[in-house]
């Protein structure tokens, strides 16, 4: 190994003070996000800023943006991979390791959205294949496999290498030495290593292309205004990949500054990945404008109101700072440092900023895309709190989206210094050695003290036991009188409907599932069409208030709440008449059981009583839905899950024939066979 090669090294040996200080900072960060998603789990949704009108925030924004700046890695990789570019190689591990620790961070971001985790059961219970978010699941693990076997096979070599390195740590030999899966670098080990790494390459590219388009589709395949609209899958695949090569050209400059990779990362690549930026940035605008010109040209139906708030309204200026930020600055700065002789010497610090600019622009481009639309619906909402159809996000979202980039900084940070980050084995034939990383000490701990819990548990015991000492010498008293409370519920009866002639439909099984799992190629079962509509019915809920003898407390205020998904639901308060009891009449649009407290607050004659029960507000409705669509029929059509099936189910099997049989199988039987004719020569 040249003394480039053991410098680059360094990069894995050396630890520095600066090193743990800023792995400290992000686990800080990651504590403070632990904490508040273990918020949210006790609490519910309700301490976000989520609710019924606005039920996607920040958390699908970081969904979509961190899948987006997944794509550029593995598509510059790949394609410069199978054009066989030269200066591609010591910028492929960067690339294709931003693309996989995205992909961990982003997909999980889905599950921190839904609330309940124990949610995502349903997901593959009652999944159905014509439904996007299936696309999604689908496409997006898919993805991850393919890009984690990308990512990993060309790392093989650098692995042996790094398994003879005595200088390192005992465990991390032995972990080297079973991730190598025993390579040796023979010649038919490098050509299986070779096809295995071209196979993969070029069945990546449109498996990327496919991912974000299906991420598109979650908001193009509905009727919303802004979403509904055919240019979403080019539209996102352009921002993904812009974005993506971003942020790529901003972890060049990053590592190249702390590493001291100045021999492997030189100026042609921020010059080159430059120019791809700037190329995708013309036709990133090209496509903003498209999507508001055809919109904004016409203002009519429910656009007009989104248009108006982007342009001129309450999103006007975080809209025209994203257009100026991540598009019109960047493309100015590199404009300025690529296209003109006098500023060149900048190239490195031009496109960093850029791409930095861009990076940001496209998580505020996101969050764009999707809060203002789901805050212009196409009914107005009507007799709302304000909090209800306004999303801000709360402190919990924030901490969880900084967690997010932290853990996002924190994986790669700890990756960077396992393995190294530029590939040896394909550089080994460029460049001159560069200057040794400096060593520094360890970073110091401290541990907080238990004088001040020892104190506040003393004035707790005060704060006990003196009001006890008071309350005794205060003149007797006869205590209230203890109350029960009973809840029941029944549904009120509606005027009976005049007789039509005609046999009335049959009650909807409670445990049915709407899943036609028969023959694809059949015609649709009879599930009924749209014209049957059905509304729930009223809800009566009676509770009585009497002492444990069954004496009945007349003329209380009690107090009703119903427990949502989305917080405590304040019914009001009624008084009981002289036999104690109290009905409330429920006329909600609501299915399923739902938490009906009713409590009394006591007075002098009656103890204060809370009770709580399940109330059944009936099953859904049967599906009202037409026999003839192709995405939105509750039936199997073999249109779309067919072509999905086997685009993703080719592949699995183009993964299970690259790693499966070239790496492991084929590998394994060259080596068996070079040890034979080794015994046999011998």
């Amino acid at each position: 190994m040249n003394a480039r090669e053991q410098n680059l090294l360094k990069s894995v040996t050396v630890t520095t003070w600066r090193f743990r200080i800023w792995v400290g900072f992000l686990l800080a960060v990651l504590a403070v996000g632990a904490y508040a998603y273990v918020l949210q789990l006790r609490q519910g949704l309700v301490v976000t800023g989520l609710r019924d009108q606005v039920s996607w925030g920040l958390y699908i924004t970081n969904f979509v943006f961190f899948i987006g700046i997944s794509h550029a890695g593995t598509l510059i990789s790949a394609i410069l991979r199978v054009t066989d570019t030269e200066w591609r190689r010591p910028i492929t591990r960067m690339a294709e390791a931003i693309t996989v620790f995205a992909l961990c961070i982003g997909g999980p971001m889905v599950i921190v959205d839904l609330g309940r985790p124990d949610r995502m059961w349903n997901l593959f219970r009652y999944g159905r294949i014509q439904s996007p978010i299936i696309w999604d699941v689908l496409s997006v693990s898919t993805y991850l496999v393919g890009c984690l076997l990308y990512f990993f096979i060309p790392m093989i070599p650098d692995l042996a290498l790094l398994a003879d390195r005595h200088e390192l740590a005992p465990w991390r030999r032995r972990l080297y030495k079973r991730l190598s899966l025993g390579w040796t670098g023979t010649p038919g080990e490098k050509e299986l290593l070779e096809r295995a790494i071209g196979v993969m390459a070029v069945v990546i590219i449109p498996l990327a292309v496919s991912v974000h388009t299906v991420v598109s589709w979650i908001f193009a395949m509905t009727l919303r205004p802004g979403w509904d609209s055919s240019i979403f899958g080019p539209y996102f695949v352009i921002g993904a990949i812009y974005s993506g090569a971003a942020g790529v050209v901003f972890s060049m400059f990053v590592l190249r500054r702390i590493y001291r990779l100045e021999a492997y990362i030189e100026i042609k690549h921020f010059r080159n990945l430059g120019l791809l930026l700037l190329s995708f940035a013309l036709l990133y605008l090209y496509f903003n404008i498209n999507e508001y010109l055809t919109i904004g040209y016409k203002v009519e139906g429910p656009e007009r109101r989104l248009v108006y708030d982007l342009f001129f309204g309450r999103y006007a200026g975080a809209f025209w700072t994203v257009q100026t930020v991540g598009v019109i600055v960047p493309l100015l700065l590199m404009l300025t440092v690529l296209a003109w002789p006098r500023y060149r010497q900048f190239t490195v610090q031009g496109v960093s900023l850029a791409a930095f600019l861009v990076v940001i622009g496209a998580w505020a481009k996101r969050y764009l895309i999707i809060v203002p639309t789901l805050q212009t619906p196409f009914l107005p909402a009507q007799h709302l709190p304000e909090n209800w159809t306004n999303y801000t996000p709360t402190w919990v979202e924030w901490s969880i989206t900084a967690a997010a980039l932290a853990g996002f900084l924190l994986i790669y940070t700890l990756l960077s210094k396992l393995f190294p980050i530029v590939s040896i084995w394909e550089t080994r034939a460029e460049g001159e050695p560069t200057s040794e990383v400096s060593v520094a000490g360890a970073s110091r701990w401290w541990r907080r003290g238990t004088a001040a819990n020892t104190t506040a548990l003393v004035l707790l015991a005060a704060l006990l036991v003196f009001p006890s000492r008071a309350q005794a010498k205060a003149p007797r008293k006869l205590p209230p009188q203890p109350t029960v409370i009973t809840i029941e519920s029944h549904v009120v009866p509606t005027p009976a409907s005049e007789p039509t002639g005609e046999a009335a439909p049959s009650q909807p099984d409670s445990h049915r599932v709407y899943f036609y799992a028969g023959p694809w190629l059949n015609h649709p079962p009879p599930f009924g069409g749209q014209e049957e509509k059905t509304e729930p019915p009223a809800i009566a809920v009676v509770a009585s208030l009497r002492n444990p003898d069954g004496t009945p407390a007349a003329y209380k205020a009690v107090t009703f709440a119903l427990q949502t998904g989305f917080g405590v639901l304040q019914l009001g308060s009624r008084p009981t008449d002289a036999r104690g009891h109290v009905e409330l009449v429920l006329r909600d649009q609501r299915y399923g059981a739902y938490p009906i407290t009713v409590s009394f607050s006591g007075d002098d004659e009656f103890a204060p009583a809370t009770s709580r029960q399940k109330v059944e507000f009936g099953l859904p409705p049967a599906p009202g839905l037409p026999r003839t669509g192709v995405l939105i029929t509750p039936y199997a059509t073999p249109g779309i899950g067919i072509p999905f099936l086997g685009f993703y189910g080719f592949m699995w099997v183009v993964f299970t024939y690259t790693f499966g049989y070239l790496v492991l199988y084929r590998m394994r039987r060259v080596r068996q066979e070079n040890g034979n004719r080794t015994k046999g020569g011998d």
